[in-house]
């Protein structure tokens, strides 16, 4: 489709939780977005939200990308896509610079299915449909108790989601009795899955317990390790009779091929917010379909339940907003229905966000 994208540029936002959330290695007291918006010479604005885990993203997307793309032909912008990431070459595949190019990637993208009239899955050549979810948010608060564990997850079980996710407390042996009480009060067919969040002890101390939590009716084991930790994955994933899921927070092709083909992971994790955009999501969700190995999206779940109703199998994630644990429901005017169990992504053009305008400009001036 021809036109021009006449300018890109991004801000942040800093939205405080309810309360604090604690992690194995950090505790998290708001939630850090950065905002990109393109525009194209009529005047239509594609947006992306994503985390910007304390860096200047915004900063990166005004200086190394903006100066790039401002003026380029959308007709052409795969071409221009893959210039940019040859001429940064030298900020390796991780880190601040792949989430600016992915964010500002996202924003085009809601652009070029805004100028097309369509959803971004039928943009990307797929169609509206219910789409398979999981359920995240239960962190392991100060607060919690076995009974308060319990009625959070018979409250995530009228969702008839695809699975539910735990958060790891960075203690193994309270891991397993939260996983207990999950599993208890969820339905059997419901999987648990549980994030370690890249704080795991190595693979020798943790398959021996991780083992013994395939009782619990596991559907994967996600980000136990740091980036790049091949070895351990792999002596992890050969140990355990679930998979081990990865890739949240990381980026690039040959990364994720390298995950799979060395690190023997059994869930390619996606955020196309980090992992290089929609254009790096479905080039590694292509390349995880060829060697037959499943695609779960991390958050953002108006976005990527776009993404996965155009790659098969593919999953989308949603945090409750009752839990409190994110805060991007306040930053919108609508959420997306559920329909028999899977998450119903909009069908207004683009990726369908109903901004909170007034929201944004809040955040922004406060952050």
């Amino acid at each position: 489709m021809n036109g021009r994208l006449v300018a890109l540029s991004a801000y942040a936002l800093r939205v405080p939780l309810e309360r604090p959330l604690p992690l194995a290695n950090q505790t998290i007291m708001a939630r850090d977005y950065v905002v990109a918006e393109a525009v194209d010479e009529d005047g239509r604005i594609g947006r992306a939200i994503g985390y910007s885990r304390g860096a200047p993203v915004e900063t990166v997307i005004g200086r190394m990308i903006a100066p790039l793309w401002q003026g380029g032909d959308l007709a052409t912008y795969a071409t221009l896509y893959d210039a940019t990431v040859s001429r940064n070459a030298m900020q390796g595949s991780h880190g601040i610079f792949w989430r600016a190019l992915s964010l500002a990637d996202c924003a085009v993208h809601d652009l070029m299915a805004i100028r097309a009239g369509v959803a971004l899955a039928v943009y990307l050549g797929g169609a509206i449909a219910p789409v398979r979810t999981t359920l995240a948010g239960c962190y392991p608060v100060a607060t919690e108790t076995p009974e308060t564990l319990a009625a959070l997850m018979g409250q995530m079980a009228r969702y008839r989601a695809a699975g539910v996710k735990v958060t790891g407390s960075g203690d193994l042996v309270r891991d397993t009795e939260r996983l207990r009480v999950c599993r208890a009060a969820l339905p059997a067919e419901v999987p648990l899955i549980i994030d370690l969040y890249n704080a795991a002890p190595p693979a020798k101390e943790l398959a021996p317990v991780a083992r013994t939590w395939e009782a619990f009716g596991m559907g994967w084991l996600e980000d136990p390790y740091g980036f790049d930790e091949f070895g351990e994955l792999a002596a992890l994933a050969d140990s355990l009779p679930y998979p081990v899921g990865v890739g949240d927070e990381q980026a690039g092709l040959a990364h994720f091929r390298n995950l799979i083909d060395f690190g023997r992971i059994g869930v390619v994790r996606l955020d196309a917010t980090a992992c290089g955009g929609v254009t790096a999501f479905l080039r590694i969700a292509a390349m995880a379909a060829e060697r037959g190995v499943p695609v779960s999206c991390h958050v953002f779940h108006h976005l990527h339940a776009q993404l996965a109703a155009v790659v098969p199998g593919a999953s989308a994630e949603y945090m409750l907003p009752e839990t409190g644990v994110d805060a991007i429901h306040r930053l919108l005017d609508e959420d997306l229905a559920w329909e028999g169990g899977r998450m119903v992504p909009s069908s207004r053009p683009g990726v369908g966000y109903l901004w909170n305008e007034d929201a944004l400009r809040r955040y922004r001036d406060a952050e």
